[in-house]
């Protein structure tokens, strides 16, 4: 990242993140320690972008798909992503 950028905010990285970064490998790396499983993750994404469309899954899984442990997983993972540390 170049220093000298500006932050994104929190949400704007959350959504580019998802609409720019989120792949199986991206999930599987986000979701490792999930009790659930990153693969169960994985589907449900995949099945909320098939009932969705892309642009409303994203907030759809968010919002309704992950509970607060997993919601911060991901949205640390996009801040970092955009951010970093």
């Amino acid at each position: 990242m170049d220093k000298t950028a500006q932050k994104k905010e929190p949400l704007m990285c959350y959504f580019h993140f998802m609409f720019n970064e989120w792949n199986e490998s991206k999930a599987k790396k986000v979701f490792a320690n999930a009790s659930c499983g990153w693969q169960y993750l994985w589907q449900k994404w995949c099945s909320y972008c098939d009932r969705y469309g892309l642009y409303a899954a994203i907030t759809m899984y968010y919002a309704d798909g992950l509970d607060k442990n997993l919601q911060k997983m991901l949205a640390d993972a996009a801040n970092e992503h955009y951010n970093g540390k």
